[in-house]
């Protein structure tokens, strides 16, 4: 190059451009741009062609392409004026990354250098190459300048460059992937100019780092992943957004089975209002044939007694449980009940008033059940405890089970405890745990003993188990649901169910008698007495059955909360309840 050239443009290089014009993808046509001193440095050249090759034997790429074949397409694939047709470059990934971090940058932190700036369009360095010349340009700048005998003429002193006269300028490119920018997701336009916006990504990265921050920036704006009809957010939104979403799903579907219990209870109201009316019309119907009978046989003078079942009546109620009673028993002229509150009460049945308190479990007490002199309880803090019923004392903790001990009861000189999945077995002398009796998939609630036999009720399952050998004898399955209590009375066993229904089943055929609706909650407890058997109920009341035509004929219904534990005792019937009272009917 001549000194009068070199004079010229560092004489033009010595103000700088303002930053406001520097482009990072404009195509301007001006090619007096300044020349910066690099760029006049043809050693330069050499430096970049070693640090190329050196770069190419590293990555072991193949050879460096014939220049006019990365002509034939410009940054965005098209054709460069009309030749070269349809035909991609086969620029690697990272390169085309780079460029287009190059192409959308919004701000930089620090204007950048202007020696990294094309002197042909006045912007940043898209993919810099250096020719022969020791000019640096974009490839595509050049491209644009060779000439109709594809030779490419440099524009700053117009020489004539062959195609192996550039090589990729690894420097440049270098401190260009340095330079420190704002996010874009961190902008926003003010003026017609970029500024950093306050509610935005605060985030200052390398022009390398730009993809991949943007790949997992928070104020990145992406779509709903489960539903395209949602609109565009901000990442950092997308877990709440997915949140309510799944929320605003749970809703439907309360709302679905709400009104799939709703419908159920409509109709067991209809059933019983029919069932009423019909009633109602039979005994009209029976007192005008009684009428008619006493006109036609000159009864006129004696009176017409309506025979009715007895009906129980509340007694009294016993208070000083401060949670719902859960279980109950008698004894010895005591009741003994156990509640939410953890305490196991002994109350005088003489008086309604409580004797004793006994204290030490840590949990809720599920399950009561005596022997003579002695009393068990178990727990949900997984214990069963053992009480002298003379002294009040507990007198041993059994600790064996790793759950809520749901279900107690007592037969053949052991004791049987339900919980999770199993029944374990302890000797009454003893007091060690002598078996288990697997088999069960889910909580057994209930237990009861009868004729040589223990029952067990968990979730569609009762099993049958031999005293003797502790061998399961029949298994019942299906035709309920979860089941919280049995009882067995005149060879039926009785069922209470989570289904709101009572499931009756004949112990010689183990077959399904009779499915006994009229609750509308879950059946929580049975007891049975004489031909009579009772059931409480989550809808808070107590009905009466007749146990040989298994139809209902009282409804007891003085509690305000769900019935939780029955217990029949000389002619009274107890029952204790969530509204944390017992009540005494007789």
């Amino acid at each position: 190059m001549n000194s009068n050239n070199t004079t010229s443009n560092s004489n033009s290089n010595s103000s700088s451009p303002n930053f406001s014009s520097i482009s990072t993808n404009g195509n301007n046509s001006d090619y007096n741009h300044p020349i910066h001193p690099q760029q006049q440095q043809p050693h330069h050249y050499q430096q970049q062609q070693q640090l190329y090759h050196q770069s190419k034997q590293q990555q072991h790429l193949h050879s460096n392409r014939d220049l006019s074949h990365m002509m034939m397409m410009n940054n965005n694939g098209h054709n460069n004026g009309g030749r070269g047709g349809d035909r991609e470059t086969n620029q690697s990934s990272t390169t085309n990354n780079d460029q287009q971090s190059v192409d959308d940058i919004k701000l930089f932190v620090q204007p950048p250098s202007t020696s990294l700036l094309c002197p042909i369009h006045n912007g940043l360095f898209r993919d810099p190459f250096i020719a022969k010349c020791g000019h640096t340009f974009c490839r595509s700048c050049v491209l644009a300048r060779t000439t109709n005998n594809s030779r490419i003429e440099c524009p700053i002193d117009h020489t004539q460059l062959a195609d192996n006269d550039f090589f990729p300028n690894l420097a440049i490119s270098a401190q260009i992937a340095d330079l420190m920018i704002y996010c874009r997701y961190g902008l926003t336009k003010y003026n017609g100019e970029w500024v950093p916006d306050e509610n935005g990504c605060k985030e200052k990265i390398r022009v390398a780092s730009k993809l991949d921050h943007e790949k997992i920036c928070d104020h990145a704006i992406v779509a709903c992943p489960h539903n395209n009809t949602c609109p565009p957010m901000k990442r950092y939104k997308i877990k709440q957004h997915l949140f309510i979403i799944q929320l605003t799903s749970r809703f439907d579907q309360l709302a679905l089975k709400l009104e799939a219990k709703t419908n159920k209870y409509e109709a067991n109201l209809r059933h019983l209002l029919a069932s009423l009316e019909a009633t109602q019309n039979q005994l009209s119907d029976t007192i005008t044939d009684l009428n008619m009978l006493k006109k036609n046989t000159n009864m006129e003078g004696l009176e017409i007694v309506d025979l009715k079942i007895p009906q129980l009546k509340c007694k009294g109620t016993f208070t000083g449980h401060n949670g719902p009673i859960w279980c109950m028993t008698v004894t010895n002229g005591m009741l003994i009940s156990g509640s939410s509150d953890t305490t196991v009460k002994l109350w005088d049945l003489a008086t309604l008033k409580c004797k004793q308190m006994l204290s030490g479990h840590t949990g809720i007490v599920h399950s009561v059940a005596v022997i003579g002199n002695r009393l068990f309880s178990g727990s949900s803090d997984q214990t069963i405890r053992v009480w002298d019923l003379e002294t009040y004392e507990c007198v041993a903790v059994l600790t064996d089970h790793d759950n809520t001990v749901c279900a107690l009861v007592v037969a053949a000189g052991y004791l049987f405890s339900g919980s999770y999945q199993h029944i374990k077995v302890w000797d009454l002398e003893s007091l060690k745990c002598v078996e288990t009796l697997k088999g069960h998939n889910h909580w057994v609630r209930a237990l009861t003993v009868s004729g040589g036999y223990l029952y067990s009720g968990a979730y569609g399952v009762v099993k049958i188990w031999n005293l003797g050998n502790f061998e399961c004898i029949h298994t019942i399955q299906g035709g309920c649901g979860s089941i919280y209590s049995m009882a067995v009375a005149s060879r039926k066993l009785l069922a209470g169910t989570y289904e709101n229904t009572i499931v009756v089943w004949d112990l010689d055929t183990y077959e399904i008698i009779s499915k006994l609706g009229g609750h509308i909650g879950a059946v929580y407890t049975l007891a049975v007495s004489g031909q009579r058997f009772f059931s409480g109920s989550y809808d808070s009341t107590i009905k009466v059955w007749d146990i040989g035509s298994l139809i209902c004929v009282q409804t007891l219904n003085r509690h305000t909360s769900s019935v939780d534990s029955l217990v029949v005792h000389s002619g009274c019937v107890f029952s204790g309840s969530a509204d944390n009272s017992i009540k005494v009917w007789r």
